[in-house]
């Protein structure tokens, strides 16, 4: 049985590993600890985990933010990744879940993803958990 429980310091190394491995690439530890830290108590971001058997195997991450063109509070999730050997079995739609009972307790008028367009696999998820496909996103890098 998988539960959904708030992320902490000490899960810090499987995310990293969830993270790195989703991304496919390595990301400087150092800044990725500062990061995480900062977030962990940051009110405006909620972490979670999925756990089984004592081990991590999804983390979910949600940005709330008040945004004009929507005249309230907007939760995007930032960063939504299962193990994979845990796809498929309902712990990506229950850290979904997690995230929009949140974002409702705190009083997001609307909850938002974006994924790559090459994540066929990821779209088809967030549209079976109830998301609408509504924009086009883009992204300019800064640092080269």
């Amino acid at each position: 049985m998988v539960g959904i429980r708030p992320s902490r310091e000490s899960d810090e190394a499987s995310v990293y590993n969830l993270v790195t491995s989703l991304m496919e690439v390595s990301l400087d530890r150092e800044s990725f600890h500062d990061v995480f830290v900062q977030n962990l108590h940051d009110d405006t971001v909620l972490y979670y985990v999925a756990e089984s058997d004592g081990c991590v195997v999804g983390f979910a991450s949600l940005h709330i933010e008040p945004q004009l063109h929507h005249a309230g509070l907007v939760g995007e999730i930032q960063e939504l990744i299962v193990q994979e050997t845990f796809r498929g079995k309902g712990t990506g739609a229950q850290l979904v879940l997690r995230l929009e009972q949140e974002a409702q307790k705190r009083g997001c008028v609307s909850i938002e993803v974006t994924t790559k367009n090459y994540r066929v696999d990821a779209q088809r998820f967030y549209e079976q958990v109830g998301f609408t496909r509504t924009h086009v996103n883009f992204t300019k890098n800064l640092i080269l």
